[in-house]
């Protein structure tokens, strides 16, 4: 993973776990480099679930060539082109570790609402995100200052956002793929420890691995429609978000409100748009 991570200046991420955020538990990570720029749209990109659940820290601290504990190791599995390993083998010289490369802020970053997933990267494993496009204030972006200028009042979820911004194809393949994540969230509230239980389904595979496919075809939908100034707010409130998310106060008791939009909570579709962006 970080031998293919290491010249890639921009990566999709995404998180699961148990009560995603500071005082919950990171299980699974996502990661997806951007594909080529003379691949195929129809190619699918790699995607590397880092088991964290397995290799703690280490999931974050581990450079190619220093070997692991015993028992500890990458149990993910994958789809596809989707690949998960963290192993303790030889690469070339000048690779990182992931924590140095979510820390860089020449590699950008892209989430989908990154405050829980910056939440618990910070709180549980000391990671200080930089460098971070958060798209769905991409989303609110476009819809202000896009072709059809629009008020804004409240985020959008990922699933509309992929079902409204990708192109028919990509859009009939995400969700000819896609897990019901309806019934996989009654799976969630039935069992808490969903995201922590090994080894992972392949249910569990499909559903960490296919949005985060996406991400990437979201930016350049976005950057493409907007302006350098409008992308440069965009990239600022989402180091609004993530800072927000490492402070080490008690959030208010409604969730509280930042400059960067409303923290997500049980309906993140319905948190409040940042009014300066």
């Amino acid at each position: 993973m970080l031998k293919s991570l290491s010249t890639a200046k921009q990566i999709a991420l995404d998180s699961e776990g148990i009560s995603l955020g500071r005082n919950g538990k990171l299980c699974l990570l996502s990661v997806a480099p951007a594909p080529a720029p003379d691949a195929p749209p129809e190619m699918p990109a790699p995607v590397f679930l880092l088991d964290v659940t397995s290799l703690s820290t280490l999931a974050f601290t581990h450079k190619p060539g220093q070997p692991l504990p015993a028992g500890r190791g990458s149990r993910s599995r994958s789809r596809g082109a989707a690949t998960a390993t963290s192993s303790g083998s030889s690469h070339p010289s000048g690779l990182r570790c992931l924590k140095e490369m979510l820390e860089c802020p020449s590699v950008t970053k892209l989430f989908y609402d990154v405050r829980c997933d910056a939440e618990a990267l910070y709180h549980q494993h000391g990671v200080n995100l930089k460098g971070v496009v958060d798209l769905q204030l991409s989303e609110v972006a476009y819809r202000r200052y896009g072709p059809v200028v629009r008020r804004v009042g409240y985020v959008i979820g990922l699933s509309k956002a992929l079902e409204s911004y990708l192109a028919p194809e990509l859009r009939e393949r995400w969700q000819a793929t896609a897990v019901d994540k309806r019934l996989l969230h009654e799976t969630f509230e039935r069992d808490p420890m969903y995201w922590d239980r090994r080894p992972l389904s392949q249910e569990q595979v499909r559903y960490a691995a296919d949005d985060v496919l996406y991400l990437h075809h979201l930016h350049r939908e976005f950057s493409g429609a907007l302006t350098p100034p409008i992308l440069e707010r965009v990239a600022l409130f989402s180091q609004y978000r993530v800072e927000d998310s490492q402070y080490d106060g008690v959030p208010n008791k409604d969730g509280g409100s930042t400059a960067a939009g409303g923290r997500r909570g049980s309906d993140p579709t319905r948190a409040l748009a940042p009014p300066g962006l």
